[in-house]
């Protein structure tokens, strides 16, 4: 049996972004902005922060609500997005981004016993 090697994703909000440049991330997000030739969201992050996600190719221009962006952090607001995912209302409509943040926080304040 062949092995297969899954790459690991950072969960981030857009405090983190810039920590994590040229990582893959993962991004949940409330869409603000599709661009016009539909390469580009501009989304707020659950920590209220402003980003960027470029697409190599267009995405569903009538794109809204809540996203899950995988992609690279470029910086600390552009990710070069590889793919997206609709969050149903189902998930979102609780969604408690304060906790949703602090997860995030404190993830990143322990060492991992892992390494």
């Amino acid at each position: 049996m062949e092995s297969v090697t899954i790459p690991t994703r950072a969960f981030v909000n857009g405090s983190f972004l810039q920590k994590f440049t040229n990582k893959p991330v993962t991004l949940i997000g409330n869409v603000l902005k599709v661009s016009s030739d539909s390469k580009s969201v501009t989304m707020q992050t659950t920590d209220d922060q402003v980003v960027t996600v470029n697409f190599h190719e267009p995405i569903d221009s009538s794109l809204d609500g809540w996203v899950e962006v995988h992609g690279l952090a470029k910086d600390k607001g552009t990710v070069a997005g590889e793919s997206y995912y609709n969050l149903p209302s189902s998930i979102t409509d609780d969604f408690e981004k304060p906790q949703f943040n602090e997860t995030v926080s404190l993830i990143y304040s322990l060492s991992n016993p892992l390494k």
